[in-house]
């Protein structure tokens, strides 16, 4: 029996420099194409939402809210008085008070004046503060303490900060009963109209967005490698 042996030619080997070639391609097109789909789906909003102007809402006072007082001429005065569900706060030698709807000014004038001249007024400090649950893609989902400057990237940071990092994360404002909006990490607590009810839920960046450096990364070593295998065709076909 004969076994004839063929000898590979030049035309073999340039038909398989072309196959791996258009291989490679299709591949690193492939790569590019899907890379392309999922940032586009993926595109952050974040940066779109504008700071809430200033003032835009009054911070008054509401049932569970905590008045922090600090008596500094009467330590034992001080402490953290909580707002009951009636809108009244019971303050130390003083007795129970109407304090729903006040502004924090106007509160510290109001608990001044209810110690009738037993306090030295430079010495007295009010202060309200919220407790806002944050919840969501952070690390240590909580219910923090905000006065009306705390921003809301402070109390993301305050909950753990962000689980998947990369990208902008888009936060927004849960109430029960009234339409979900998204608000901007600059924006601070007292000019958002927030209540102790609320949740601040943040959402984590698309895997797209997280990871649009690696993915950019991969597709340029897939280009690489297409690249040289068209020059390698290129060279045998000479």
């Amino acid at each position: 029996m004969t076994i004839s042996h063929r000898t590979p030619t030049r035309d073999d080997a340039g038909t398989t420099s072309r196959r791996v070639a258009g291989t490679a391609a299709r591949f690193g097109a492939l790569l590019l194409l899907a890379s392309a789909v999922a940032c586009a789906a993926g595109t952050p909003r974040g940066g779109d939402i504008a700071p809430t102007p200033r003032g835009t809402y009054r911070w008054t006072v509401e049932p569970g809210d905590i008045v922090r007082l600090k008596n500094w001429g009467a330590p034992e005065q001080s402490g953290d008085l909580l707002v009951n569900e009636r809108g009244i706060v019971l303050v130390p030698t003083v007795g129970h008070l109407a304090v729903q709807g006040i502004a924090t000014d106007s509160l510290e004038r109001r608990i001044i004046s209810a110690f009738s001249g037993r306090v030295d007024p430079s010495r007295v400090e009010v202060q309200v503060i919220r407790p806002i649950t944050v919840t969501g893609g952070v690390k240590q989902p909580s219910v923090q303490l905000a006065d009306a400057s705390t921003s809301v990237l402070s109390l993301v940071a305050k909950a753990g900060g962000a689980i998947r990092p990369g990208g902008d994360s888009h936060v927004y404002i849960v109430r029960t009963g009234v339409p979900t909006r998204e608000v901007s990490v600059a924006d601070r607590i007292g000019d958002l109209d927030l209540r102790s009810s609320d949740q601040l839920y943040v959402q984590d960046p698309p895997f797209a967005v997280r990871n649009a450096m690696t993915i950019q990364s991969a597709y340029q070593v897939v280009q690489f490698a297409a690249t040289l295998v068209t020059i390698f065709y290129l060279i045998r076909q000479k």
